[in-house]
């Protein structure tokens, strides 16, 4: 009966999105001109794209430039990168929650929703709570956590009204960005100030008791623009899972604060300024890894600070200088697992034309982490306080030798207080095939640092029955990365994108089970074998008119993990071997928007929360989203329904030992936006 369910659903969509192709196609002109169809399947929320059209073709589905890649301005189209452009308007038309779940559109990006208020993100694999292979960036700047690694998404003051895209590049991205990089680099770019002048409120509310409250305002003179911007969220969680050792709590609460300036001191110089804070109340189910009886609230507090100077000095030549503040304190349920860090950085890039034909970008980056256990109980680090600091040098050329032909060399070098010296590069080959069609060669070294906190953590579990030990002397993970790409754009309507990889680890670490002292077991972190994964992953868009837009994209990767543990060990979920992506959006008025995606996730195995000798399966889901949104008020208000997992009442993505288990319910929503211009 259940999979008649499924099947029906799953039947019921293709056949909407035939039935939906068939009457887009009966318009007698679809591409001449027509006063209801003006709005861009690829236009970002509260962007006039006026001023772009000259820079992007009316059924263009990419971003004109993105600066994620080499750390300045440039065409994705000509990029030898495998780079993923989420806009605005794809945020919005997949009804995602949060920036993970818009993460899903993305090939080869691996996502799995472990709690209401946490989810295991990373390009190419190698994804769990904390997810150390992937560098997280808001505006350039870093939220890697100093602690375990990786990032705690929802400890942050980013709001979805207020991103203008997020790029996401799938392998090393490390040359420009420094360590920790090795499968990729997601950088969240937020709106210009400018772009959201006036007041926005949205509000929103769902299943489990779902609500989400967004007040900004925006405003903008000839040199100066602001925002500011506030959010509510809460949730009563997701509501199965848990065992007998632990029944599931996973209410949700947070609030989220942020401010963001933009001065134009001059005709070449640009200040900006922003800050913002968040607080988490609960957000991570305690694991039954905290001990029989033990009880402590969870949550975290997220704030920064950051200032950026650009200043031309002369056409194609100009430097940028950035520094930023950190702050955040953790506790995850935990009362051994409780602490704060700061991190003071500073960023220095310059990016000029010695030649035509070469394209130079240097920079110098630092930054220094201040880590605190002294709230933990009875302890979580093997001493107090811990300081570490990082400085990089890095140098990059693009030099077109020939008409056609691109040759990218990157080189950089960092020193780390625990590791020591490490070299990082990249060399990319790209030949342009024709003015909508690249194809590229990339080999790049990167490497993986242990946060300091991972080093000298010592910490009691289960009562004290069980010790989780770092090692300070664990050198750096050094990995290769070989990867072939094509990106083409067909007839004007269709962009593909083709990209086939192959990473090499050198090491690859785990705890290492043993008998005690200390504890009646002890967990070391160690490196305990070497890895290799390697994979293709396909991306499709096809614009069928101005009124529906198609998607599709798949995945297809194998993990071969040679380690003398378990692989549940790492903390890391494993990698599904086949996901896909389909969608439909279709606008068959102006104001009426529809849009579905149906994702496809084999099956994974993860760490069991319940029992630390044995392994969390999760089985094959299919997940159905459907939105549907109707604008009115000469566009500037809004009213949409929808529906996450429509075909399942709840499923399994993943675990891990530091929460308790949590299934993925199915969610209905509806949501309200109106904008006083």
């Amino acid at each position: 009966m259940r999979n008649w369910y499924k099947s029906s659903i799953a039947l019921f969509v293709v056949l909407w999105v035939a039935w939906t192709t068939v009457m887009a196609q009966e318009q007698a002109d679809p591409f001449g001109p027509d006063e209801t169809t003006s709005r861009l399947e690829s236009e970002p929320v509260g962007i006039d794209l006026s001023s772009h059209l000259e820079d992007i073709d009316l059924l263009s589905l990419e971003v004109p430039v993105v600066v994620t890649a080499g750390r300045r301005e440039q065409k994705l189209g000509s990029s030898p990168y495998p780079i993923s452009v989420i806009t605005a308007e794809d945020i919005r038309r997949s009804g995602a929650r949060s920036i993970p779940d818009a993460l899903r559109l993305v090939p080869g990006v691996d996502v799995a929703d472990l709690s209401y208020g946490n989810t295991a993100v990373s390009p190419r694999g190698w994804h769990g709570m904390i997810s150390r292979h992937v560098l997280i960036l808001v505006d350039g700047r870093q939220i890697y956590d100093p602690m375990f690694g990786g990032t705690l998404w929802y400890s942050w003051p980013f709001q979805l009204e207020d991103i203008e895209r997020v790029e996401v590049i799938r392998g090393p991205g490390g040359i420009m960005w420094g360590p920790n990089a090795n499968n990729g680099v997601i950088n969240i770019i937020t709106k210009k100030p400018s772009d959201q002048q006036g007041l926005t409120l949205v509000g929103k509310g769902g299943s489990r008791g779902m609500n989400r409250e967004y007040v900004g305002y925006g405003l903008a003179d000839e040199k100066l623009s602001m925002r500011i911007s506030g959010e509510h969220e809460g949730s009563d969680g997701f509501k199965e899972g848990g065992s007998f050792l632990r029944k599931l709590d996973d209410r949700y609460r947070t609030e989220r604060i942020s401010l963001h300036s933009v001065y134009q001191a001059g005709p070449k110089d640009t200040v900006t300024i922003s800050g913002g804070h968040a607080s988490v109340q609960n957000g991570y189910p305690p694991s039954p890894m905290v001990g029989f009886g033990v009880k402590k609230r969870s949550g975290s507090q997220g704030s920064f600070l950051l200032g950026k100077w650009a200043h031309e000095v002369a056409e194609n030549n100009t430097f940028e200088l950035t520094g930023y503040v950190n702050d955040c304190a953790v506790c995850v349920g935990s009362p051994a697992i409780d602490y704060r860090y700061q991190q003071l950085a500073l960023q220095l890039s310059h990016t000029f034309r010695p030649r035509d034909n070469h394209q130079l970008t240097w920079g110098i980056d630092t930054r220094q982490d201040l880590l605190d256990g002294t709230n933990a109980d009875p302890f979580l680090f093997s001493k107090s306080y811990i300081t570490s600091g990082i400085i990089g040098l890095y140098l990059h050329d693009e030099w077109r030798f020939a008409p056609r032909w691109i040759l990218n060399l990157g080189g950089r070098i960092d020193y780390d207080s625990y590791a020591g010296w490490y070299p990082t590069g990249r060399i990319s080959l790209a030949y342009e095939i024709s003015e909508t069609a690249l194809v590229y060669g990339a080999v790049s070294r990167a490497v993986q640092l242990l946060p300091a906190g991972l080093r000298l953590m010592d910490i009691p579990m289960m009562n004290h029955l069980v010790r989780i030990r770092g090692n300070r002397y664990l050198d750096d993970s050094p990995m290769m990365a070989y990867e072939v790409g094509y990106r083409r754009k067909f007839f004007d309507r269709v962009d593909a994108d083709l990209n086939l990889f192959w990473h090499e680890y050198e090491k690859t670490s785990a705890l290492s089970m043993g008998l005690g002292p200390p504890g009646l077991l002890r967990a070391d972190h160690e490196y305990v074998g070497s890895s290799s994964s390697y994979g293709v992953e396909l991306d499709l868009k096809y614009a069928v008119n101005r009124e529906l837009t198609l998607l599709g994209n798949y995945t297809y990767q194998l993990l071969d993990a040679r380690l003398s543990e378990p692989y549940r060990n790492t903390e890391f979920i494993s990698s599904p071997k086949h996901k896909f992506m389909l969608g439909a959006r279709y606008s068959p008025t102006s104001d009426l928007h529809l849009s579905s995606h149906l994702y496809y996730v084999d099956a994974v195995q993860s760490p069991n929360p319940a029992n630390p000798f044995g392994t969390l399966r999760s089985d094959p889901y299919f997940r159905l989203d459907l939105r549907a949104e109707h604008e009115f008020w000469q566009d500037r208000a809004s009213v949409a329904v929808g529906v996450s997992n429509l075909l399942d009442s709840n499923h399994l993505e993943g675990g891990t030992s530091f929460l308790n288990k949590a299934e993925v319910p199915r969610m209905v929503y509806a949501e309200l936006r109106i904008a006083f211009r």
